[in-house]
């Protein structure tokens, strides 16, 4: 478990307590309006926050820091279950008229130098910060000479948890060489290969030998699993008939062999298609935007774990071509679905933006609930124990149960006498009050103390942070 760093002077055992307007999370700690007692526990490197209390109300004592918040709704801090913090520098681009222009656009744009992947995943931590993120499944995409540990070590120097899921290419000619290469950088990242998984790309550019061989090295390294799987329209074409814009990519690319309609063009539904894989492995999915009723069984059987990520879903137009995303349906099956920001390339042009930039699962939880009437207790499972569930994490760290040691504490201002309801259908951002942060110890601690004295400076947007 990484520790939070601690930039407030507090003695050890010291006790917050945060009285909101309302406190909720996704296992029915629900109280309107509510507090929040922690316990600030020194261990080396950090403090640790243990849930005392969560109740309707909790009589103060002399010896707790009493954070007054009556126009906020707080939650557990956020998982962003799927998203591309490398390609954070290439910002927020224009909707692509189809799903293969937008991949040709992020081969062109993606950072190739180490030092350019380390800022542009730096940048990527500080706006998941910004917008409630603790934790996240990020994808080390692969630069042009192969797949890159620059962003799983950045990661694991940040406050973030989570896993970097190490992505590779493996179809047609020269397969074997890419899979021989991705063996040597997993030997390379050393004995110590914390927060590291591992990602064939997508059933379009990488082959059953390729899934095949990811599972025996994850299995070797002791690594999870993760890939796009039924993402496109594009997708299922090439699978199911061996034809359309992937393969005249892998064409153009010099790489399509005909071998691999031995196992492709086979009629087979890109999830059908993969079901022998994820029943030898615990995989987590991004997307599963096409999941017809025949797809929902291998899913549920392989015991898969998927991440809808709203946003992208309607960048892509995906609704037109795919229909609406079966989320629901996978829940009833008894599929972990957890939420997720795919890159920032398909996200408003807001989310570079300073002040207010953020990259957040609240913001795609906010879709579902405006969209489908989602109920917020399940939303807020979904970016919260379930990204957890799926990315390996301990549940009690995204929980308001008492006796937890949790990851830190999201407030969203509200606005009406119905809190919950206005937090997700406004637009006031998902901050951190206790948790991680890349901001400056100092005015951290001296923004949350201006909170408990009731400064009216003190809330203007910014992130209260103890740590």
């Amino acid at each position: 478990m990484k520790e939070p760093i601690s930039s407030i002077s507090t003695p050890s055992g010291q006790r917050i307590l945060i009285r909101a307007g309302a406190i909720m999370d996704g296992c029915a700690h629900a109280h309107i309006p509510g507090c929040l007692l922690v316990r600030c526990s020194k261990r080396p490197g950090g403090i640790e926050l243990i849930v005392e209390a969560v109740a309707a109300h909790i009589e103060p004592g002399s010896d707790m820091h009493i954070v007054d918040m009556p126009g906020d709704l707080l939650m557990p801090a956020l998982v962003n279950a799927h998203c591309h913090l490398d390609l954070t520098s290439v910002g927020p681009q224009p909707r692509p008229s189809q799903f293969h222009d937008w991949l040709a656009t992020v081969r062109r744009l993606r950072p190739q130098e180490p030092a350019q992947i380390r800022a542009s995943v730096q940048q990527g931590i500080e706006l998941s910060l910004a917008g409630g993120v603790v934790a996240v499944g990020d994808i080390a995409g692969s630069t042009r000479s192969g797949p890159s540990l620059v962003p799983w070590r950045t990661l694991r120097d940040s406050p973030l948890e989570g896993v970097s899921f190490l992505e590779f290419f493996s179809i047609g000619k020269g397969s074997q060489q890419r899979l021989d290469g991705l063996e040597r950088v997993l030997e390379e990242a050393g004995c110590d290969r914390s927060m590291l998984g591992l990602q064939p790309h997508a059933p379009y550019s990488v082959n059953l030998a390729g899934y095949a061989r990811a599972i025996e090295l994850a299995r070797r390294y002791k690594l999870p699993l993760a890939t796009h799987l039924a993402e496109s329209i594009e997708e299922r074409s090439f699978i199911v008939r061996g034809t359309g814009p992937q393969r005249v990519l892998l064409q153009t690319l010099g790489l399509w062999d005909y071998q691999e309609l031995t196992h492709i063009g086979l009629g087979k539904h890109p999830i059908v298609h993969l079901s022998g894989a994820l029943a030898q492995a615990r995989w987590l999915i991004a997307h599963a935007n096409d999941c017809p009723d025949e797809a929902l069984d291998p899913l549920a059987e392989t015991g898969a774990r998927v991440v809808y990520c709203p946003r992208a879903h309607d960048y892509f137009g995906f609704e037109r071509t795919l229909g609406a995303h079966r989320y629901r349906d996978m829940l009833e099956w008894g599929i972990c679905v957890c939420l997720g920001t795919d890159s920032i390339v398909n996200l408003p042009p807001e989310s570079a933006r300073a002040p207010g930039g953020r990259i957040s699962v609240f913001d795609e939880a906010r879709v579902l609930y405006r969209r489908d009437r989602t109920d917020p207790t399940l939303l807020v499972r979904m970016m919260t124990t379930n990204g957890a569930e799926a990315l390996g994490l301990e549940r009690s760290r995204y929980t308001f149960a008492p006796g937890c040691a949790i990851a830190g504490v999201v407030a969203v201002r509200t606005e009406s006498d119905n809190p919950i309801r206005s937090a997700f259908e406004g637009d006031s951002p998902p901050r951190l009050v206790l948790g991680p942060s890349v901001r400056d110890a100092s005015s951290a601690s001296s923004a949350l103390n201006s909170l408990g004295r009731g400064d009216p400076e003190a809330d203007s947007g910014s992130t209260y942070s103890a740590f």
